[in-house]
């Protein structure tokens, strides 16, 4: 059986839920009061693309400028598949492959200098990271992803979403922890170069 949603069931007047609302931050917005006054009005993940050396990702979002939304959550994907045989112990006869990354950002119109990137092979930068909340709003990497030298493999348009794959030669990843203040407490990190087989 269908539920109608009245004033009364939502708590809320109608002309505050009509109309597209998408996100934490049109969710936060459309609610007052003390009981969401810590929700969370900015993304968690952003990413920065370079092409070239020219940053063409931006945003509204104070100190993240020159980054964007990041909605897809698959960012690094790595496989060492070994030989199946239990009663083989080379463990090193396995090859390590790192999945070509998809990224799914707004449809903007960095998509055309994307496309651009794509076509004439340009070689393109990609920075992801994803921030943790402490104190409010004070935000802090907690994950840091540095993709170089990459070659974007495929660009769709997903509405007012685009999706956008690439190729990376070398990978850095920094795990950031804090302690409840805030305040740093380590990083721990790795770089792996596809091209040479070598970790650092």
């Amino acid at each position: 059986m269908a539920q109608v949603l009245t004033e009364q069931a939502v708590g809320l007047p109608l002309e505050r839920i009509s109309g597209t609302a998408h996100g934490s931050e049109a969710w936060a917005s459309n609610r007052v009061g003390e009981q969401y006054a810590g929700a969370t009005k900015s993304g968690n993940v952003f990413c920065k693309i370079e092409i070239a050396g020219n940053v063409v990702t931006k945003s509204e979002t104070e100190g993240f400028e020159e980054w964007t939304t990041l909605a897809s959550m698959n960012i690094l994907d790595i496989v060492r598949q070994t030989n199946p045989n239990p009663t083989n112990d080379k463990i090193e006869s396995g090859r390590v492959i790192v999945q070509n990354t998809p990224l799914l950002i707004p449809h903007e119109g960095n998509s055309i200098d994307l496309a651009k990137a794509l076509i004439d092979g340009s070689q393109v930068n990609v920075y992801v990271t994803r921030i943790g909340h402490f104190k409010g709003e004070q935000r802090l990497p907690i994950e840091e992803y540095t993709f170089t030298n990459c070659a974007i493999q495929r660009l769709q348009d997903k509405g007012d979403m685009l999706s956008v794959t690439f190729r990376a030669t070398i990978i850095k990843k920094i795990i950031n922890s804090y302690d409840k203040e805030g305040t740093k407490l380590g990083t721990a990190e790795f770089t792996y170069d596809l091209a040479l087989n070598k970790v650092e």
